[in-house]
């Protein structure tokens, strides 16, 4: 018997003929002839008939999978297990009430970049945002970019629509002042520690809300970001966090060591409180029976410490913002607060976070005084 590897398969003798059998890639040919070489030579040709004939069905079934099929399918099996629950939802949400009855029934083969603008033209008219246009433009582009690089399609049409621009909101980051006002009105309460880890250490709600004792060093006095908690089919779960460089080192400021050490005190006084009704997950902002602070509760109380402080109402995640902001103010370079704030990149930091702040300037013009000699 001749043996051969894999994809040529092996010959042996069968009274006075040969046969030789060929497995390849889940297909398997037989040929028998007078002697080894025809044998060998007519299986070879049954598997190239064979693949061309695979190869034809596969592009028939191909030509008729319609996108709605196609596009929910990865969603659910796939691209769900790679992203965020709340993108998920956010996706699932685009496809079923946008994308789908748009074009649904077209064949994947069948899309077109004027088909696709055209879907986002109509989302415009219907009153969508531009965030919401964008995600669509977005969800497309990455489900139909792998049924390209799967073969299942020539070229990603999305890639000749342009991606819509969305005008620049005007942030308003808290001010030094209003900052202060706030930690000073609630030192030693429940809410000064987290308006600490709001606006101080930058961490947006699901990680602060998912932020546990074990993730404190507070003899080093540092902090761990390691998990948050999102709402899952309306239940609270930790869950990875959205990047990886999420996961970050936060270095501790004195004040903020300080709420923190007087806050576990607090949360202490809170389990002795409640007693065998005390859930022990170890958060760090818990609700009075140990379970995990609801995102709502948090945010209203972010609000009445606005309102109570004569600040106006601002949206908890200009918090992060002004984090950053204060950062910036004192002269730390984008790179750090990009890291800080776990950000994928230090662009993002420069173009969403960071704001018109006047002392950076000051000290980039009094530099340059420096070395002019200007008097």
């Amino acid at each position: 018997m001749t043996r051969r590897s894999n994809g040529q398969g092996h010959t042996y003798k069968v009274g006075t003929s040969f046969r030789t059998v060929i497995h390849s890639n889940g297909t398997v040919v037989t040929a028998m002839a007078k002697n080894a070489q025809d044998s060998r030579k007519l299986a070879k040709e049954k598997l190239v008939l064979k693949a061309s004939e695979t190869d034809t069905e596969r592009a028939k079934n191909l030509s008729n999978l319609l996108l709605e099929n196609y596009l929910m399918s990865w969603l659910e099996d796939e691209h769900k297990h790679n992203i965020a629950h709340s993108t998920y939802k956010r996706y699932r949400s685009l496809a079923l009430n946008h994308i789908n009855p748009a074009l649904g029934s077209y064949r994947i083969t069948e899309l077109t970049p004027r088909l696709i603008n055209q879907l986002l033209v109509d989302m415009r008219k219907n009153g969508q945002s531009v965030r919401s246009i964008q995600q669509a433009r977005a969800l497309l582009s990455i489900a139909l970019g792998e049924a390209e690089n799967l073969s299942y399609i020539a070229g990603n049409p999305v890639r000749k629509v342009k991606n819509p621009i969305n005008s620049q909101k005007t942030i308003s980051p808290l001010t030094l002042d209003e900052v202060k006002r706030l930690l000073k009105t609630y030192e030693g309460t429940y809410l000064c520690a987290r308006l600490h880890v709001a606006l101080i250490c930058g961490l947006r709600q699901g990680e602060a809300i998912g932020l546990r004792w074990q993730d404190l060093d507070l003899a080093a006095g540092k902090l761990e970001v390691r998990k948050q908690i999102q709402i899952i089919e309306g239940k609270q779960e930790f869950t990875d966090l959205k990047t990886e460089r999420s996961k970050r080192t936060v270095m501790l400021t004195e004040s903020t060591l300080k709420a923190l050490v007087e806050h576990q005190k607090i949360v202490e006084r809170m389990r002795q409180g409640c007693l065998a009704n005390w859930q022990d997950l170890d958060l760090v902002f818990p609700r009075e029976n140990g379970s995990p602070r609801s995102p709502q509760t948090d945010y209203d109380e972010w609000q009445k410490a606005l309102k109570l402080c004569g600040i106006a109402p601002k949206r908890l995640h200009d918090a992060r913002h002004t984090a950053a902001t204060l950062m910036y103010s004192q002269g730390v370079g984008i790179e750090t607060i990009s890291r800080a704030l776990g950000h994928s990149s230090s662009a993002i930091t420069s173009r969403l976070y960071v704001h018109s702040v006047e002392e950076p300037l000051r000290k980039a013009a009094s530099a340059l005084d420096g070395i002019l000699n200007v008097s």
